[in-house]
């Protein structure tokens, strides 16, 4: 479990590694923790923070149970710095679930990033705020007469992965994962370790050996370039 006095660490050296790494150590059930389909808007975009989720209703749904309120503005109310914001909005990657308005509310607030299992529009726009946003599909389309954001910080299910508000969420170009904030600490340990004998391969490689010998390493070579 991560307690609050090392959340920053572990966020800190999770931001070293890559979704690939973290992922290969979550074990048999890492299927279970990728958003299926989820990328970047741009390539080179990366989110690692803890998840401030909002959870979508159908429209219709919202209008029987005469819902009132804005979650997402009630999402923003409680960033203090550091959330990546899990819109789970149903899958619905034929509308924008976010813009570029709220999008620049959020960044402006302080959040990490922005994860959606749906659409975004207005992404001209968000490309040039140089702020991580990961979503289905891009489209002109927006949310009206079809979701509804109702309830902010509850668990959810976004592309298929359950999500609890204070998880590890991490992304680039690879996609988007969550990792259990009680498994946070390990998988950063883990990861860090991971990081710095890839390092040491590379230089292998770069130096001449030939692949054969250093990926996977040969014992004898690996310490003496793991030392470097």
């Amino acid at each position: 479990m991560i307690g609050k006095d090392d959340l920053g660490e572990v966020l800190t050296m999770l931001k070293r590694t890559s979704v690939a790494t973290a992922y290969s150590l979550l074990g048999e059930s890492r299927s279970k923790n990728l958003l299926s389909g989820i990328k970047p808007l741009l390539p080179n975009m990366k989110v690692v923070g803890t998840a401030l989720t909002i959870e979508y209703k159908k429209y219709e749904e919202a209008i029987k149970e005469k819902i009132t309120g804005n979650a997402v503005h009630d999402a923003h109310d409680r960033v203090i710095g550091g959330e990546v914001i899990v819109a789970a909005s149903l899958g619905r990657s034929d509308v924008g679930v976010f813009g570029d308005c709220i999008t620049f509310g959020f960044k402006s607030k302080g959040a990490a990033g922005i994860v959606v299992d749906g659409g975004i529009r207005d992404s001209p726009y968000i490309m040039k705020l140089d702020f991580p946003v990961f979503a289905r599909n891009m489209t002109p389309e927006h949310i009206g007469g079809v979701i509804v954001p109702y309830r902010v910080n509850v668990e959810v299910s976004c592309a298929g992965v359950q999500i609890k508000p204070g998880d590890i969420i991490m992304g680039d170009s690879d996609g988007v994962i969550c990792i259990p904030k009680e498994r946070g600490k390990e998988i950063a340990i883990k990861a860090e370790e991971i990081e710095i004998k890839e390092e040491a391969i590379r230089r292998m490689i770069a130096s001449g050996i030939p692949l054969r010998d250093s990926y996977p390493p040969r014992p004898d070579l690996f310490e003496r370039f793991l030392k470097k």
